[in-house]
């Protein structure tokens, strides 16, 4: 019953845009009606293409269009990053935000929010904390071995001062090292081997079809 979902992180550059699209995707091939919303003013990632629907832009209300993800090269209905200040400010009340959200249930399944990280509080910014209050369900994403505990726990804190239905986290181990490189460098601090053997382990290792597959 997870009608909108807010993807956000603690800090930028964690995967949030990634996954959101991975989402949209998913659903997409499903068979839902899925609308990818982008909200990362910091980070925009969706290119209008051309206009499929309008609705009153003077009440903050937004446009959504076939827009263009420039990484993967893949075409969606999306509403891209809104450009007008008076846009942003009305869409930073969370009343008139949940009104929105409710607009474009009328037309889709699914509503997939790329949203800012929860750091990103500013004013030409629609804080992350606003729209996860907003939606069904909210995912975080934390990039292992980077995000610090401290920093999650104050995220996850503040996520919860907004009512935000958390239903789950996803970890991006884009710069975790894999198992076999963690074997490798533990053989290398075994000093007391001899190089021969060392270089045979760590070759054995490093070459091992089962490894390769573990991360």
């Amino acid at each position: 019953e997870c009608h909108s979902l807010c993807i956000t992180s603690t800090n930028p550059g964690e995967g949030v845009s990634s996954l959101a699209q991975a989402l949209t995707e998913r659903h997409l091939l499903a068979g839902y009606r899925t609308l990818l919303v982008d909200f990362n003013l910091q980070n925009p990632s969706l290119t209008a293409l051309s206009l499929e629907h309008t609705i009153n832009n003077n009440e903050a209300d937004r446009t959504h269009c076939l827009s263009y993800i420039e990484h993967n090269s893949q075409v969606v209905l999306g509403v891209p990053v809104p450009q007008k200040k008076a846009q942003i400010v009305e869409l930073r009340r969370p009343k008139k935000l949940s009104e929105q959200i409710k607009k474009w249930r009328e037309e889709f399944d699914k509503i997939i929010i790329d949203s800012s990280a929860l750091s990103q509080l500013n004013a030409n910014n629609i804080p992350a904390q606003s729209i996860a209050g907003c939606c069904d369900g909210t995912i975080m994403v934390v990039l292992s071995g980077q995000t610090l505990q401290t920093e999650l726990k104050e995220a996850l804190t503040s996520l919860g001062n907004h009512h935000a239905n958390l239903i789950g986290h996803v970890f991006n181990d884009k710069y975790q090292p894999r198992l076999k490189n963690e074997i490798c460098r533990e053989i290398e601090r075994l000093h007391f081997l001899p190089n021969v053997i060392t270089n045979k382990l760590i070759t054995f290792i490093q070459n091992n079809r089962l490894l390769s597959t573990v991360v």
